[in-house]
């Protein structure tokens, strides 16, 4: 019964990113923030977490399992798209140009953050031999 065991860390992870979600909510409400709650408590975890040095195990727990199905939590968001279809043409320009251009730089973020965690793990020291 390895997911019983492992049960009381995965709730603490679920309920660590409850707490920080709400108090994110909480934080724009009370000070009008023109930002969405759940970006706040996003942001209060990642501070947390470089306060606290790693990743509690709890919340790498439930982090994988929310990974897993990230495909579904966008699903809501893509069926939307049906209910723009009487945007004009230079809204649909302006929409395609923004996931383009959105995605571009996501890409281009994702590899440099991916480059630079590889060289400060140590395993990507230019030392490889590739037979040369």
């Amino acid at each position: 019964m390895p997911f019983l065991r492992a049960l009381p860390r995965w709730l603490l992870g679920a309920s660590l990113l409850l707490t920080f979600d709400l108090a994110g909510r909480l934080l724009v409400a009370a000070l009008s923030l023109p930002i969405p709650g759940p970006v706040m408590g996003m942001l209060l975890l990642l501070l947390a977490m470089m306060l606290y040095g790693r990743v509690p195990s709890g919340l790498g727990l439930v982090g994988e399992q929310i990974l897993r199905v990230l495909v579904l939590i966008f699903l809501p968001a893509t069926v939307g798209i049906y209910y723009l279809r009487d945007l004009s043409r230079g809204d649909w320009f302006a929409l395609i140009a923004a996931m383009v251009v959105g995605t571009l730089i996501s890409i281009a973020l994702t590899g440099l953050l991916l480059n630079y965690l590889i060289r400060r793990s140590g395993r990507g020291g230019g030392s490889a031999d590739h037979g040369q």
